[in-house]
């Protein structure tokens, strides 16, 4: 049990510990005191002081409540608040920035993040000292405020960020899997993926990394936060767009192995191309204005399983999760081979959890990622992302499995401080 902070915390310390040595011994005196004292004393006792013993009594038996609760009040370390574009915010909640302006998280510590336009976030869980922060897509800056006790860490796709106090500017293309933090102060440790065990990255470093091209850098100097490779070609579309469903309905091929033969990966541009060009541009909401006034099935008949993908998490930003899920299952169905088929899973996974709350749904759905690609860059997230749904879904044997097998494949994971809490 942690120490007591305060005079109050050390007396309720004290009135538990006395009440736990004695508590069995003192409820059969106080009932048998009782008994006899209402069966025999009370009859020579005149009426008035009668009700006046019993008011003292419960008075007594008030006050030991209160005591207790008191006591429970303390040993319960209180988890940081927070608010968003000051409203009062809800851990789980999915953070999405407009394109006009970013979006503020303020916590009780006084610790800040600023979720960049564009950008997709969510509070994962709070504690006493710190948050877990997932960074879904795009960048977000970043003030911890530093104490002795600091426990904060981002997840950002494969990777890891420990931080315990300082400034940083951090970012994520899910699209392309290119990841780049720059310290300004402090410093902070980043694992996973590429990168290996926890690396240091100190104020004034830059470190960049790209999953596809199995590579990472650690530059020296307050250079711009660029990703690597990163040029004025069209970025790749987006691996992580949601839609719903259960993966029990839908088709059970296996995503192993390679693409399709003769899956073209450069659709035509024809008449509907204008929903490409714009979400080149990063406007995912016109571009899918574009794509439904065309009609999004004839769109979704003509895409790669890429542009499905993308037009999966242009229609959910656009909030329409039914025609996400309709992109998202037409690449599952039409591409039986395509590897992409496990990125379609893991994002019918967090639309389910993130905004239909739909918890055991979203369990099955991250497994399905797993099994369809044990080796993929989604497994260490959906897997993390399973212990939270199964948790959270009420299903505690399964939570318990999940963290256990979480645990065992990676011990210093980003989502193991809440694999080892369901564990408790």
């Amino acid at each position: 049990m942690a120490r007591p902070l305060t005079p109050l915390g050390s007396l309720g310390a004290e009135v538990a510990a006395s009440f736990d040595a004695d508590m069995a011994v003192r409820k059969r005196a106080i009932a048998q005191a009782e008994r006899l004292f209402l069966a025999k004393g009370m009859q020579a006792v005149p009426s008035p002081w009668r009700k006046r013993a019993r008011v003292l009594s419960l008075a007594a038996a008030a006050a030991c409540v209160a005591l207790l609760v008191a006591f429970v009040a303390l040993r319960t370390p209180p988890r940081l608040a927070f608010t968003v574009d000051g409203s009062a915010g809800q851990a789980q909640n999915w953070l999405a920035a407009p394109a006009a302006r970013p979006v503020v998280v303020e916590f009780s510590d006084g610790t800040r993040l600023t979720v960049d336009p564009l950008s997709r976030a969510r509070v994962v869980d709070t504690e006493q000292y710190g948050a877990s922060i997932a960074l879904e897509n795009g960048s977000l800056s970043a003030h911890v405020v530093h104490t002795s006790h600091s426990a904060w860490h981002l997840i950002a796709g494969p990777f890891a960020v420990r931080v315990t106090g300082t400034r940083f500017d951090l970012r994520w293309d899910s699209a392309s899997q290119r990841f780049a933090i720059t310290v300004l102060e402090g410093s902070v440790g980043v694992a996973g993926a590429i990168v290996g065990a926890e690396r240091p990255v100190r104020a004034g470093e830059t470190l960049v990394a790209s999953v596809a091209e199995g590579r990472f850098d650690l530059i020296n100097g307050n250079e711009p936060l660029a990703l690597p490779g990163q040029s004025d070609a069209a970025p790749a579309p987006l691996t992580d767009g949601p839609a719903f469903g259960d993966p029990r309905t839908a088709p059970a091929t296996s995503a192993q192995g390679p693409p399709d033969a003769g899956t073209p990966e450069i659709s035509g541009r024809d008449s509907g191309g204008a929903w490409r060009e714009m979400a080149k541009k990063g406007d995912l909401r016109q571009a899918f204005a574009l794509a439904d006034a065309r009609g999004f099935q004839s769109v979704c008949d003509s895409a790669t399983p890429a542009e499905l993908l993308l037009l999966g998490d242009a229609a959910r930003l656009s909030g329409r999760p039914d025609r996400a899920s309709e992109a998202l299952f037409t690449l599952r169905s039409r591409y039986p081979r395509d590897p992409r088929r496990a990125a379609a899973a893991f994002a019918l996974g967090k639309v389910a959890f993130d905004q239909r709350h739909a918890y055991a749904q979203a369990a099955a759905w991250f497994s399905t990622c797993v099994r369809e690609q044990p080796n993929g860059p989604l497994v260490r997230e959906a897997r993390g992302r399973q212990v939270e749904a199964l948790r959270n879904s009420g299903d505690a044997p399964g939570a318990q499995r999940a963290a256990r097998e979480y645990l065992a494949h990676y011990p210093d994971g980003p989502h193991a401080d809440i694999a080892r809490s369901v564990l408790k």
